[in-house]
């Protein structure tokens, strides 16, 4: 019933939320608490973003992590959260949801794909 309620809210807030987007680029990234939502197969195969925090908006098996939005809270930054995917649709999805619960976010478009192409070396 959990998991279920959390997908409609995810869907609502996807429909509703305001998202704010920027290009990914290695010069940029300073400037957040970058949080990659990928699953944890994702952080093994590429690696990540230095000092990124790894929080999954999905599980392992497609369904939605129920504790996102909680673990997301437990953040202390004094910069403002960037979340980052493999392309950046899931965490447009993701920045809908916590701007719809009132945090504010950005999105960075093109996620891992494009900052990779752009040779960025990730930490493992």
């Amino acid at each position: 019933m959990k998991k279920i309620f959390f997908t409609l809210i995810a869907c609502i807030s996807i429909a509703f939320a305001e998202v704010k987007n920027i290009n990914i680029n290695a010069d940029i990234l300073k400037n957040y608490q970058v949080v990659d939502i990928r699953t944890p197969k994702e952080w093994d195969y590429t690696g990540i973003i230095k000092n990124a925090a790894k929080i999954s908006f999905y599980k392992e098996d497609g369904t939605l992590n129920e504790n996102f939005l909680q673990e997301i809270k437990k953040l202390k930054s004094t910069k403002p959260i960037a979340l980052v995917c493999k392309s950046g649709a899931r965490s447009a999805k993701a920045s809908a949801l916590l701007s719809q619960n009132g945090i504010e976010v950005i999105n960075l478009q093109g996620g891992m794909n494009a900052l990779l192409s752009q040779g960025y070396q990730t930490t493992k």
